[in-house]
């Protein structure tokens, strides 16, 4: 679809003029694509506008339904290799495929994780396709997969045809996560063989890449990155590559002060409830991600040291169904099943 139609049916393009959308295509911006990529500053001087309102447009564009002719690949239904997962993702209308960007949210230590590197290992072995694995942790572990591998009583050639289709990469800081993304799309334009048959990147997490943007002086850094990373994410996405994106769960306003920076202030004295739990980074970054999971413990704080593996997933919103859905899942030596 042209841009400047596309432009029109956001909230923040509506409030521009047929002569700042005509000056878009004759600095040679004729697509959303080319819209992300502009740089801000050069978008600001050319529609004499604030460069928060380029941000606003650039979330608000990625976040209309992809039906640009820009996107010829016919879509492919993945499965996570979960069955009670795949049946939850079919009831809210968000099964596994191509395009997709979601975010798996949870307290430290509850099994993202764990549930990450299933799905990527999954991914690969199912579907004979390679995985970007973006570690912003340290703390990826091969073992960790081998042991997966074995428990699944797989044969030698297979278990190495695997660790090898999960492409590690690290990234420490934001702008190391947006130059990995970045440099990913260029292969993927080059046409790059390795790059084109990556069709799944998982982030574990984004969270720690984010950690240090805290309080009201880093504010506006850290939403700028968060754009910049959004849009790199969904034209990744537009060209057909599924993205599971890890995130760190705090307690909400409701019962702290912490500016949703992700730690507590010691004013909640309540035990923790899942309608409690939010996801880091905020009210931006809630909207650019179409589906929303949320990891945890099926039992109250009491039982805690009886951990049996179980764990809820539970949808905390969905752009094109219902939210609200859970299903239980355990982690096994073989991974999350």
């Amino acid at each position: 679809m042209d841009l400047q139609l596309k432009v029109l049916q956001t909230p923040t393009g509506k409030q521009l003029s047929e002569y700042q959308l005509n000056l878009l295509t004759k600095n040679k911006i004729g697509s959303v694509l080319d819209f992300y990529e502009a740089d801000e500053e050069k978008l600001r001087d050319m529609l004499a506008i604030k460069v928060e309102s380029v941000r606003d447009l650039k979330k608000e564009l990625s976040l209309l339904p992809n039906d640009s002719v820009e996107d010829t690949t016919p879509e492919v239904e993945y499965g996570t290799g979960m069955e009670e997962l795949d049946k939850l993702l079919d009831s809210v209308g968000q099964p596994f495929k191509q395009g997709r960007v979601w975010e798996l949210s949870g307290q430290t230590g509850v099994g993202k994780t764990q549930l990450v590197h299933t799905l990527a290992l999954n991914f690969v072995w199912k579907h004979n396709r390679k995985v970007l694995f973006i570690d912003t942790k340290r703390d990826f572990s091969c073992k960790r997969i081998q042991d997966m591998l074995r428990a699944r009583n797989l044969d030698e050639e297979t278990c190495q045809r695997a660790m090898k289709a999960i492409q590690v990469v690290q990234a420490l800081t934001a702008p190391d996560l947006i130059e990995i993304l970045k440099a990913f799309d260029q292969q993927l334009t080059a046409k790059i063989q390795a790059a084109m048959q990556t069709k799944f990147v998982v982030i574990d997490s984004l969270a720690a890449c984010y950690v240090h943007y805290r309080g009201r002086r880093m504010h506006l850094l850290r939403q700028s990155l968060l754009v910049e990373l959004a849009c790199k994410i969904r034209k990744l996405a537009v060209q057909g590559v599924a993205f599971i994106i890890g995130n760190v769960s705090f307690f909400g306003k409701d019962t702290d002060n912490c500016n949703d920076d992700g730690e507590g202030d010691g004013n909640n004295e309540g035990r923790t409830t899942r309608q409690q739990l939010e996801p880091m980074l905020g009210a931006y970054w809630s909207s650019v991600c179409t589906l929303r999971l949320s990891l945890e413990l099926p039992v109250d704080d009491d039982s805690a040291d009886q951990d049996d593996g179980l764990r809820l997933v539970h949808v905390i919103s969905n752009t094109y169904g219902p939210k609200g859905g859970h299903c239980l899942l355990r982690i096994t030596h073989a991974g999350v099943v």
